[in-house]
């Protein structure tokens, strides 16, 4: 009969002398774009409006402009708020406060995520996990930006804790495991904690996991989970019946709708396709767990398959198809291929190593290349690109993220030139080099990336076009601009960077500000006296109308 002996598993020794360089490289991964720059299109604003109007709603019911939102994680909601409010606006504003939530919610995942790799592989394997993670691209944008899917990505990793625990401490498994399914639940979606529940009552199936105290976490992780689970649905129904009823046909089981309509649509490929680059090096390091030892032989190894099969089913026919939704397979990529790392055949690690150190250099090269192009006019070709990629920007170089920028690159080029390069040291490596790249782009090409992805200038660009009789008139109210009140993207950019206040579907207003593409037409009765839209946005052009008055409207 196998046995778990988790203490057994992992014989790899681990250099502690240097923990401090790896606490120091997650530290420095954490911050950048977090601070100092606008709400970017398209996921930003949406959020962000939801948080900002939450005060003023019921609690449980997230929404902006008597809307609810429904995509947006009411835990998520809470959290940001809760932040905002400590932070804004004696220690950061509004934006960063809010992206700070992100910045504490990833710590926590990889505390449980780096404490479940430990308990499962042995000591030293959850700094290598972390280490993996920090290296795959697709965890950047959910990491560091507003967005809510770092909720699911939290709740997976707690239930990853849960499991590792299952076998030494009783009640902190049941603490972790429940808590992870009440916090994917609190992502607004039933969906991804059925899902869990599912795959932990499958894990009986398997002998390794047939185990008196396996059965007593599983037990007690529903029984003190379920409770917490219904406090938002029925806080919802108690909030707004017919909201709660909207949300449970069409949206409880979210991405695939909700109990009155699911939606089923085969996307496979697409998922397959972004997971190649989003979970990079964790896939390729996982296969190669894979061909090395019997993953059925080993409790983790049941766990990370059965949860890689559930995810692959469910890619397989979800409707949705948004790549932030693959954070949901990181904790198992990860997990399993710190298994083997240290085993990592010579050329494979040479060729990791290689392949991390020519892509992550030429970037790097690049970007200054770009930075001097952008600010300096040099090279000549590459300053065309960019203004035409960005041509809002203009001539903008701060001292300090220069200097970060100074530093970073010449301590990764004393990074890569370590020898004796094993697995961990690779893997290393290419986390560092993610690291090198992100920090370039969000210190040196930060304004630049402001000025394309923000919605400010075109609305500043919109008020400087005004003349200044209607400016006044605004002013003095004596004048107004009116918006379709489904127009949210719109009213959302000119709540936050224009003092015009706009008037949803008011009738009485001479002035108009639309949305639409370059084949539209302007009515009859109405003369388009400005245009203007990000860079290179085509189907979104925003565009202030004014109502023609004709001479029988102008007879008393």
């Amino acid at each position: 009969m196998l046995t778990y002996t988790p203490h057994k598993i992992s014989t790899q020794t681990v250099n502690n002398k240097r923990s401090w360089l790896f606490i120091l490289l997650v530290f420095v991964w954490l911050w950048p774009g977090v601070f100092h720059h606008d709400l970017w299109t398209p996921g930003e604003p949406y959020l962000f409006e939801t948080i900002k109007q939450w005060h003023s709603r019921q609690w449980a019911v997230p929404g902006f402009f008597n809307t609810i939102n429904w995509e947006a994680s009411p835990l998520y909601i809470w959290l940001a708020a809760l932040c905002e409010h400590v932070l804004s606006p004696r220690w950061m504003d509004s934006y960063e406060a809010i992206r700070f939530t992100n910045a504490i919610l990833i710590t926590l995942a990889f505390s449980f995520i780096g404490g479940s790799a430990r308990q499962f592989l042995g000591r030293g394997n959850g700094r290598i996990v972390v280490l993996i993670l920090l290296g795959c691209p697709g965890l950047l944008m959910p990491a560091h930006f507003i967005n809510d899917s770092i909720i699911i990505f939290l709740g997976a990793t707690m239930c990853w804790y849960g499991f590792s625990l299952a076998q030494r401490r009783v009640m902190m498994s049941s603490l972790m495991l429940g808590g992870g399914w009440v916090v994917l639940a609190l992502s607004g979606s039933l969906f991804w904690s059925l899902l869990l529940m599912l795959l932990a009552i499958s894990l009986l199936l398997h002998p390794l996991w047939r185990y008196r105290r396996y059965y007593l976490v599983l037990a007690i992780s529903l029984l003190w989970a379920w409770p917490l689970i219904l406090i938002w649905p029925v806080a919802l129904h108690q909030s707004s019946a017919p909201a709660f009823h909207q949300w449970w046909q069409y949206h409880a089981l979210y991405p695939f709708g909700g109990l009155k309509q699911l939606n089923i649509h085969f996307s496979l490929g697409y998922y397959l396709k972004n997971l190649i680059w989003f979970a990079f090096p964790a896939w390729p390091l996982a296969i190669w767990t894979a061909t090395r030892c019997k993953l059925k032989t080993q409790s983790w190894g049941i766990l990370a398959t059965l949860w890689l099969i559930l995810s692959l089913v469910i890619f397989s026919i979800m409707p949705a198809e948004s790549q932030n939704l693959l954070i949901f397979v990181l904790p198992p990529l990860a997990l399993t291929g710190a298994a083997q790392l240290n085993a990592l055949r010579t050329g494979a690690v040479a060729f990791l190593n290689w392949f991390g150190i020519m892509s992550f250099g030429f970037l790097a090269i690049f970007l200054w290349l770009g930075f001097a192009a952008m600010n300096f006019g040099w090279p000549a070709k590459l300053a065309e690109r960019a203004t035409y990629f960005s041509p809002y920007y203009h001539y903008d170089v701060d001292c300090f993220p220069l200097i970060v920028a100074s530093v970073l690159t010449p301590l990764w080029l004393w990074a890569i030139t370590r020898k004796h390069i094993r697995g961990r040291q690779a893997v290393t490596n290419w986390a560092a080099g993610v690291l090198l790249v992100w920090a370039l782009l969000l210190t040196l090409f930060l304004p630049w990336l402001d000025a394309a992805k923000s919605a400010r200038p075109v609305v500043l660009q919109m008020q400087n076009s005004l003349t200044t009789e209607l400016t006044q008139a605004l002013r003095e109210g004596k004048e107004c601009i009116s918006v379709r009140a489904d127009n949210f993207s719109t009213r959302i950019i000119w709540e936050e960077y224009s003092w015009i206040k706009l008037l949803p579907d008011n009738k009485l207003c001479q002035y108009r500000l639309v949305t639409h593409n370059l084949k539209a037409k302007v009515p009859e009765n109405w003369v388009e006296i400005w245009a203007g839209a990000r860079p290179r946005e085509k189907n979104n052009i925003i565009a202030l109308w004014q109502k023609v008055t004709t001479s029988t409207e102008q007879q008393p």
